[in-house]
């Protein structure tokens, strides 16, 4: 949708969709269909059109409450685990529909959250008893001059990658293939490409932005607005509706190498671990690590995109007799190849959050021990570290963005999954005493993109104190009224 469309032509949309919008299922063009929406449409949602006409109050907005027949699909998010129940779900054609809804929560009293993919992990892409701003109906992308790529906050990254690859162009971004750019762009944004090129949200140079009286702002790069949402704008301050990223020549190619290592021992984890971060420090910017422990089972992932290298080939050699299977990659086609790692299209039962940033090895060494106890102890936890580190670590981006850890190497994620049904508790418990570990061991920095409500000081651990300070200064002249209050927003 590109806001163009007319009053009666909106109201059939949603009408005919059913309502499905907000998780579109993976597909590839390869086979020339696309999967089925999470609920099909009720033929009888056609006859709706007069009842939803009645909740339009423009041709830029559409307001739901939970008499609607599909509240309770729209409501959800990607985490079954975390259930958020607004008051009103408002759909936004566009950015004026944006900044209307704005005021009418105004109006209302009520506090708003910022739906974009609907992928966080705490859910604070809705609110109870609140307002949701549902962006899912924006989610147009073009590519103009100097190849900069307009895309709205909804697109998702299979989306962004489909129109952009063909062209030759691509955004920093990461794999999952439903995020929204909206959540994961103002969050900061890694993946295979950010060693090479930056965060997403580094290469974000301008943005139009709702504020929390319903004001449009526009923000470019030396703005105080744009450093705040390079790395800190996902709903704390305002609404993001449209955003400019410099794109990056595509690789022609993409290389995966894997390597599996199965009922691991401490000692045999403990020195997996430790080649690991001496050979994945070496690596160059093209390619991208990690460290995957799943229960007594590893998974090391080794991507490439651009020549081989000494430092490669090195590590790819020294893991070759620790492993048990060894997968040694050829250059594939590099949108084929990240279909792969585009990952569950629907909602799930999890529980996933930051689990510190490191330096080396010498970072967990006092805490690995006690981190292995739990991980062994409990089938169904993933422990895994990531490579950062290179044009992330850049002077001038650092310059121009809040995003704080720019000097830290590694990320460290904690994750656990389960069934509808089953009890999750020892998991979660389990799940606790890892982050208590890492945190009672001085591990304190934490990614924004990966929360978790029980993290200890998360002001600080997220954006650093000094950041945060300024941060505060953004939301008071931004949000002085604190209508963007869910969960971790930034304080008044």
């Amino acid at each position: 949708m590109n806001g163009k469309s007319n009053r009666r032509d909106v109201i059939k949309l949603l009408a005919l969709s059913g309502f499905s919008l907000y998780v579109p299922a993976c597909f590839s063009p390869d086979d020339k269909k696309v999967a089925e929406p999470l609920s099909k449409p009720d033929t009888a949602m056609v006859d709706t059109v007069e009842t939803i006409e009645e909740a339009v109050t423009s041709n830029n907005v559409v307001y739901l409450t939970k008499d609607d027949a599909r509240y309770e699909e729209l409501r959800l998010g990607y985490n079954l685990n975390v259930q958020k129940h607004p008051a009103i779900i408002a759909f936004c054609m566009n950015t004026q529909g944006v900044a209307e809804a704005v005021k009418y929560a105004n109006e209302k009293g009520l506090k708003v959250a910022v739906k974009s993919g609907g992928h966080s992990f705490e859910a604070f892409s809705s609110i109870d008893d609140g307002m949701q701003i549902n962006l899912s109906l924006m989610k147009d992308i073009e590519l103009g001059e100097n190849n900069i790529a307009t895309v709205q906050p909804a697109c998702l990254l299979k989306e962004t990658y489909d129109y952009l690859l063909p062209k030759g162009r691509v955004i920093p971004a990461g794999s999952c293939g439903t995020v929204g750019v909206g959540g994961l762009a103002l969050g900061g944004g890694y993946g295979f490409f950010a060693r090479q090129h930056g965060l997403t949200c580094d290469n974000m140079v301008k943005a139009t932005m709702v504020d929390g009286k319903g004001e449009i702002h526009t923000a470019v790069k030396g703005d105080e607005l744009m450093w705040a949402l390079r790395g800190g704008g996902n709903g704390n301050f305002g609404i993001v509706t449209e955003m400019e990223f410099t794109t990056h020549p595509a690789p022609k190619t993409f290389t995966r190498h894997r390597f599996k290592a199965y009922k691991l021992d401490k000692d045999r984890a403990k020195l997996l671990l430790q080649k690991y971060f001496e050979h994945s420090a070496k690596l160059p910017n093209t390619c991208f690590a990690a460290f995957v422990l799943n229960y007594k089972t590893l998974t090391l992932l080794i991507t490439n995109y651009g020549d081989d290298s000494d430092a490669l080939t090195e590590m790819l050699e020294a893991f070759k007799p620790l492993a048990d299977k060894v997968e040694i990659g050829e250059p594939r086609d590099l949108a084929r190849s990240l279909r792969s790692y585009y990952g569950i299209d629907h909602p799930i039962y999890f529980k996933n959050a930051s689990a510190g940033y490191y330096q080396n090895y010498d970072t967990i060494a006092s805490s690995i021990d006690a981190v292995l106890d739990v991980v062994f102890r409990k089938s169904g936890l993933i422990y895994q570290i990531n490579t950062l580190g290179g044009a992330i670590d850049n002077t001038e981006f650092k310059k121009h963005s809040c995003y704080p850890h720019r000097a830290e190497p590694y990320l460290s994620e904690l994750q656990a999954y389960w069934e509808e049904g089953q009890n999750a508790e020892p998991l979660l418990s389990a799940f606790a005493e890892i982050q208590d570990i890492l945190f009672d061991n001085g591990i304190r920095k934490q990614y924004r993109n990966y929360p978790n409500l029980a993290f200890r000081n998360w002001e600080t651990a997220y954006y650093g104190a000094e950041n945060y300070l300024r941060l505060q200064e953004v939301k008071r002249t931004y949000d002085p009224k604190d209508l963007f209050t869910n969960g971790q927003t930034i304080k008044l």
